[in-house]
């Protein structure tokens, strides 16, 4: 079990440039047809500075919490990790072209059984400094021989 006091601590924000071709595989993967994550000319008829991306484009810019669940501070093995949930509130529409910067933070580390949990908290802004999605993600680490 982790017995360093996580919680709190912050990693360098990150950034993500949002290609066209990019929310258009997103959409099709997902089974979105809509017309606005697709044609810029629909996109902009709608009030979008471009082709939109679907609110849960927001797991792509995140980049499953980058540096901060990679950081060796933090501790996590792979080998042993189950994604244990991630949740959104949205923010202003993500479009082409934006530049997303997302910061991360540990909010709690804790312990069930012979599992350890850990919260992450995360804040995206696009160029204009308007937020685009705050997030919540939960990683579970499963122990072994009784140790997490």
């Amino acid at each position: 079990m982790t017995e360093r006091n996580l919680t709190g601590r912050t990693f360098r924000p990150w950034t993500y440039e949002v290609g066209i071709e990019k929310i258009r595989e997103f959409a099709t993967a997902l089974g979105h047809g809509e017309a606005c994550y697709f044609d810029r000319e629909v996109a902009r008829s709608m009030g979008f500075r471009d082709v939109v991306a679907p609110p849960m484009f927001a797991v792509v810019f995140c980049k499953w919490m980058g540096p901060a669940v990679r950081h060796p501070d933090v501790g996590i093995d792979y080998a042993r990790m189950l994604h244990g949930g991630q949740e959104f509130e949205f923010g202003a529409p993500v479009c082409h072209g934006d530049v997303i910067t997302t910061s991360a933070a540990v909010a709690d580390v804790y312990a069930k059984r012979d599992l350890e949990f850990f919260v992450f908290s995360s804040h995206s802004a696009n160029q204009f400094g308007e937020t685009v999605a705050d997030g919540r993600w939960t990683m579970i680490v499963r122990g072994s021989d009784g140790q997490a």
